[in-house]
């Protein structure tokens, strides 16, 4: 089956940039303690995001504290969302442009991330292009978090699978491969490749519990459903809801894992 195109597909989370805010969760806070212990962030770090978002990442990395933070978000929705979230922090510049045409400062960071946002660029050129931002030994991340892994597939995984058949792959889809985020060798060779040095991965665990409509809010949010016909999506997300009120008791418990990367610039 064939994979979304990271044109619309990476243009579609803007369309409702409250509810995108609201149903994915936070990142936990030991990604950000360990970036800070590895990558030597503090007040006199500047700093560069990859796809912002709503600043799920950007947030956190702001009260580090660094001096600077410049935050790429192609989608205006996300990046307003984004602005009203941050308020009046002149730490902080939103940039509303694609990665590849955005302006970068070469050799002007200590610290570039990409929060679950690296998948949709051409990954090796993408990665010479921070790395080129990097002050010399600038650190780079890029995590995902992994809402199904397909090699462990929780209960909640089991009872909704059916739900995806017909649906359109995500971009990151590798066939014979584990999940794009698990892909350890896969991710620390693009970047060694690239020319960073000390790469290393470490994954975080943590449990979120989720209602019936903040699972289905979740779901919703997903690129390949996003991308799906109107009538499969609202029959998808219903299920959603239905499963977790009957199967689960109106409440269900899914273990989120974070797959993070680092890389330094020699």
């Amino acid at each position: 089956m064939a994979s979304i195109s990271s044109s619309p597909g990476r243009t579609k989370f803007g369309e409702n940039a409250t509810a995108y805010d609201f149903a994915r969760p936070a990142y936990g806070a030991e990604l950000f303690d360990w970036l800070r212990a590895t990558c030597g962030l503090g007040p006199e770090s500047d700093c560069v995001e990859i796809g912002a978002g709503t600043g799920h990442a950007t947030l956190p990395v702001l009260a580090t504290p660094v001096r600077s933070l410049l935050a790429i978000e192609p989608d205006s929705a996300l990046a307003a969302r984004l602005r009203d979230k941050a308020g009046a922090d002149d730490r902080l510049t939103i940039v509303t442009e694609r990665f590849e045409k955005a302006e970068l400062q070469t050799g002007g960071y200590d610290f570039a991330f990409a929060a679950t946002s690296f998948h949709w660029l051409p990954r090796m050129k993408s990665l010479q292009r921070v790395r080129a931002a990097l002050k010399p030994r600038g650190w780079f991340a890029m995590w995902w978090d992994v809402f199904h892994d397909p090699a462990r597939p929780d209960a909640f995984d089991d009872a909704s699978a059916h739900l995806f058949d017909g649906l359109e792959q995500d971009p990151e889809t590798t066939a014979n491969r584990p999940a794009f985020a698990l892909d350890v060798a896969s991710r620390l060779g693009e970047m060694r490749s690239a020319g960073f040095m000390n790469t290393q991965h470490k994954l975080f665990q943590r449990e979120v519990s989720f209602t019936p409509d903040h699972l289905a809010a979740l779901y919703a949010t997903f690129s390949r459903v996003r991308m799906a016909p109107e009538a499969k999506r609202e029959t998808l997300l219903g299920e959603v809801r239905r499963i977790v009120r009957e199967t689960f008791g109106g409440e269900v418990v899914r273990r989120i894992a974070t797959s993070a990367f680092l890389g330094r610039r020699d």
